[in-house]
């Protein structure tokens, strides 16, 4: 089943539809100062996407997302220690409090799961192999005055190069998805091998 995360996400919690970024202005056109749902969609659906992606890409982050408990603390699984941080950035970028960026980013971080578990994965490569699909496409919506790469430790999500369209962008990037691909393969093969000794 091919679903695009961030549109299923974006209808079945009522937000307005986001956009993407223009890689030559750097932002989504806001929808006016103040809060709005629409801010709050825009930065918060993303962030959690990529850092869902970013969990996923080891078995133990898989297997929660497959079957963990839906009512667990998604963003302390997702963030770690820089849950505060992340949910800071959200609420300042929709001009909101933190209590509320971060019922919101629980709420998108628990609808994500439901949407992947009713995809029918049925093993931890399917959730690895549907959300790493899926980060190109959740990159281009990503509002770079977040800083997310920087907060997830992963720069590469903030550079533009993942902002653009076209036949040869994603050629780049379905090669730069490859080698990390690969790269995520030797570590657990030398993870297993270590845990043999």
């Amino acid at each position: 089943m091919s679903i695009s995360l961030i549109e299923t996400i974006q209808k079945n919690l009522g937000y307005p539809e986001i956009k993407k970024i223009d890689p030559n202005t750097d932002h989504a056109q806001l929808a006016g100062n103040g809060f709005t749902e629409y801010n709050l969609g825009q930065a918060a659906i993303p962030a959690i996407l990529l850092s869902m992606c970013k969990y996923t890409q080891k078995d133990i982050g898989a297997k929660e997302v497959l079957c963990g408990d839906i009512s667990t603390d998604w963003l302390h699984l997702l963030l770690g220690k820089k849950r505060d941080e992340a949910i800071g950035q959200i609420a300042a970028y929709a001009a909101t409090s933190d209590e509320a960026a971060s019922g919101k980013m629980q709420a998108i971080a628990v609808e994500a799961v439901n949407v992947i578990r009713k995809s029918d994965p049925l093993t931890l490569n399917d959730v690895k192999l549907l959300l790493a699909n899926e980060k190109n496409n959740i990159l281009l919506y990503l509002p770079p005055a977040l800083h997310f790469g920087f907060l997830l430790e992963d720069n590469a999500l903030d550079d533009n190069t993942h902002k653009m369209e076209g036949p040869v962008s994603s050629l780049v990037n379905a090669i730069g998805n490859l080698f990390s691909g690969g790269e995520r393969e030797e570590e657990e093969e030398k993870n297993k091998r270590e845990s043999h000794f």
